[in-house]
């Protein structure tokens, strides 16, 4: 009997250290580090390799393909009416998948092209704002992602997600009180997915269609960490977006719009363009310069236009 609880205490001894070391592989892993990529201190990563960029002409409407190594991930998906153009330019751009499609709202010409893309390629993981709307459109994206059996995860401030080579998105709204509108009712546009994506020393605020009320919030919370190389200019460059205490915190270098050419809204607005230009900001605009293209390694990037 003796020589069994030896044996047993023996075995014990042997199992509590790999217990632990198992342990601290999976719970000790901060939200703010991807697998060591991201630094909460520098506000950098390490870079591997290059990542590319490509804001889509689509029209009225957001689509960015982001090309990080050899795996492409999106950003918005465009509208219903532009749903050949995106499927038509995706694969000339030879994407065959996609690891990640972050849909920034339940807006139509933010999400009207997912059931085109998903039909045409397979999707790893897909994030959204959690809002609920009650339309086809969105009936239909929750159906084919449970057919498909997507990975689906909602995103609020403070979530990272791993791009892999060192890029990262990080999170900064929507929050997990849902901003309403006047009516009571959930505001699409303010609770639009904020996040930067972040490769080296390259950065690159995605703002979807969060208007001032989001941005004061966003400026009161965050200030100069909201800092970036690049804006996308949130709701296509309309006044209600790109305020200037928003545009004093981010202080980006340049910025993109994606919006369509003669569109009825009259984006982007002549007093966001001002505001940009009074901050000696660099504008791209989809609707006169078309596809517009980011190349970095992290540590110099570079931005070239289709015309």
């Amino acid at each position: 009997m003796k020589d069994m609880r030896r044996i047993i205490l023996f075995l014990l001894a042997l199992c509590i250290p790999l217990l632990v070391l198992v342990g601290c592989g999976i719970t000790n892993l901060p939200t703010t580090q991807v697998g060591g990529a991201y630094s909460i201190e520098t506000k950098q990563t390490t870079p591997e390799g290059r990542v590319d960029i490509y804001m889509l002409d689509i029209g009225q409407g957001d689509a960015t393909v982001i090309k990080v190594g050899d795996e492409y991930s999106m950003i918005d998906t465009g509208d219903i009416e532009h749903r050949d153009t995106i499927v038509s330019q995706l694969k000339n751009m030879g994407v065959k998948k996609l690891k990640h499609l972050i849909i920034t709202h339940p807006h139509g010409d933010h999400m009207g092209g997912f059931l085109a893309i998903t039909k045409a390629m397979p999707i790893e993981h897909i994030y959204d704002n959690g809002i609920n709307v009650d339309n086809n459109m969105y009936k239909t994206y929750e159906r084919w992602i449970e057919k498909n059996k997507i990975n689906r995860k909602v995103l609020k401030k403070g979530d990272v997600i791993d791009f892999g080579h060192g890029a990262v998105w990080v999170v900064y709204a929507p929050w997990d009180k849902v901003l309403t509108d006047e009516k009571g009712e959930p505001d699409l546009n303010n609770n639009s997915i904020v996040g930067k994506f972040i490769f080296g020393k390259f950065s690159m605020l995605f703002t979807g269609d969060a208007e001032r009320e989001a941005e004061e919030r966003l400026t009161k919370e965050q200030n100069s960490k909201l800092f970036s190389r690049v804006l996308k200019v949130g709701h296509h460059g309309s006044r209600t977006s790109s305020t200037e205490d928003f545009i004093k915190s981010v202080k980006p270098e340049s910025a993109l719009i994606s919006s369509g050419l003669y569109n009825d809204y009259g984006h982007p607005h002549d007093v966001t363009l001002r505001r940009l230009r009074d901050h000696n900001v660099g504008i791209y605009r989809t609707d006169t310069m078309g596809r517009i293209h980011i190349s970095t390694d992290g540590n110099e990037w570079q931005i070239s236009t289709e015309r």
